[in-house]
């Protein structure tokens, strides 16, 4: 038998956003995650906002400070985040993408 483990296919978990485990994976997501520069760490906000409606929720209505602490952004970016007006996700996608446009 092999002692090696082969490596393991990372597992996109948007579960663990709430402290719920429920794919492989997962801390090697949130390590990817967090290793991202500001950027990257909002566009996989915005995706996982997409792709799970309580994420939605969470960062259009409520600018839930855990949720942008589990995706690492900065004090300066959730500042920003709960200063905008959007009441939709693609209003915070609009915000970010005119944001970074000029900084860029």
């Amino acid at each position: 038998m092999n002692a090696h483990r082969l490596p393991q296919d990372m597992v996109l978990d948007i579960t663990s956003v709430g402290g719920k485990r429920g794919f492989t994976g997962a801390d090697e997501w949130w390590s990817h995650v967090r290793n991202q520069d500001e950027r990257r760490r909002l566009d996989n906000l915005l995706g996982v906002a997409l792709l799970d409606e309580n994420v939605r929720r969470r960062l259009v209505d409520n600018r839930d400070d855990e949720l942008l602490n589990a995706f690492g952004l900065s004090e300066s970016t959730k500042w920003w985040i709960g200063t905008l007006s959007a009441s939709s996700l693609s209003d915070i996608a609009r915000e970010v993408a005119a944001n970074f446009q000029k900084s860029a």
